[in-house]
């Protein structure tokens, strides 16, 4: 099934998401409204929250992005203000991303004249709690729901154990990438003076929203660590988040300041992946972790927890390492590992890019949607 066939059908379908903040969901959720496939019926966003640095982009690009503004706590106005985008743009295929959404989506559509539904779950809470409230309400939701999503297997057992939603009816789909975006020719000496790092530097990193559900304190104290091994390592830390004064505080209490970058919210992160010498993800909870996919397709092994769709992404030992949570010396160990040994280092990066080409496709990915879609 091609692009070129697929234009003349495709259905409109309104994307319905909690805001356009960059994130890992809402990066995928921008990729597929673009995908080529429906640019003769460009697909719709609804933000319940904030419209967000991504939402600006697609209005910038022609894209309609609706917002409300949602009130604290139950707002049933959300289900009727969705009913009619739904009717007034003759939507097809509703599409929530992440519970939320999914709420107020299932009796809106209903109330629209019942248009097909499509809900993916792209991560988790932690820790994990069972709410009665879901327990007992769930079930009548999926009645609601055409096709259950979730984008990696520990997801989908997790909707399954603390959701209530029916595990057989749950379909994995993992995130894609476009790989293409990230074979880019990088001007690596310009990048470094832009971002403030010497030549010669080490580099590990990560790109990641600083909230505490990514551990990113863990990978503080993992440079402090390695810098007694490879003194000339700095950490590059890409994204925004409500923890950064405290990472930054706490960065000072470690006395390592002076060797992590924090860079804000970037929006060429390809680029950059390619200084990596090893990528770093301490989360206490994963989905299927967009930048992780896109710095293996920019040819750089990880580090990663061996927490939820990480094990389903990282081959142990082939394209990088996963150590538990909080094991600060194993993962400063493996780091310290891929930095010392040059061949290893390589392989391991060929492999990662090629898993990512081959597992992690955005038109893998989006062929299995379209396929829900129509």
């Amino acid at each position: 099934m091609t692009s070129d066939s697929l234009k003349s059908k495709s259905p409109k379908i309104l994307h319905v998401v909690i805001s356009m903040v960059v994130g890992g969901a809402e990066r995928l959720v921008y990729d597929m409204v673009r995908y080529p496939a429906f640019s003769e019926n460009k697909p719709l966003v609804c933000c319940m929250d904030a419209v967000g640095e991504l939402g600006d982009k697609l209005i910038k690009e022609g894209y309609k992005v609706y917002c409300k503004g949602r009130h604290p706590g139950l707002d049933l106005e959300m289900i009727s203000w969705l009913r009619d985008i739904i009717k007034r743009e003759r939507i097809d295929v509703v599409h929530a991303h992440q519970y939320s959404p999914l709420f107020y989506a299932v009796p809106a559509a209903l109330l629209a004249g019942r248009v097909k539904l499509v809900y993916t779950e792209h991560g988790r809470f932690y820790p994990e709690r069972k709410s009665w409230k879901r327990t007992l309400f769930n079930p009548l939701l999926a009645m609601g729901v055409d096709h259950l999503v979730s984008i990696s297997e520990a997801t989908a057992k997790a909707m399954a154990t603390y959701d209530n939603l029916p595990y057989r009816r749950i379909r994995v789909i993992h995130n894609g990438i476009d790989c293409s975006k990230m074979n880019q020719v990088v001007d690596k000496k310009a990048k470094r003076q832009e971002l403030g790092l010497s030549e010669t530097c080490r580099i590990i990193g990560t790109a990641a929203r600083l909230n505490s559900i990514k551990n990113i304190q863990m990978m503080l104290r993992i440079l402090q660590l390695v810098l007694k091994h490879v003194p000339d390592t700095c950490l590059v830390i890409a994204g925004q988040g409500e923890e950064e004064e405290r990472l930054k505080a706490a960065a000072h209490e470690l006395g390592i300041f002076d060797r992590v970058k924090f860079i804000g919210l970037r929006f060429d992160l390809p680029e950059i992946y390619h200084l990596f010498d090893v990528f770093l993800l301490t989360s206490l909870s994963e989905g299927i972790s967009v930048t992780l996919l896109e710095s293996m397709a920019c040819s750089v092994p990880s580090v990663v927890t061996n927490v939820g769709g990480n094990r389903e992404v990282v081959v142990e030992e082939e394209t990088g390492f996963m150590v538990q949570v909080d094991d600060d010396q194993s993962m400063a160990k493996r780091v310290c590992e891929l930095l010392f040994d040059v061949d290893s280092h390589a392989q391991m990066g060929f492999s990662a890019r090629e898993r990512v080409a081959k597992e992690f496709s955005m038109i893998g990915m989006m062929v299995k949607y379209i396929s829900l879609y129509e």
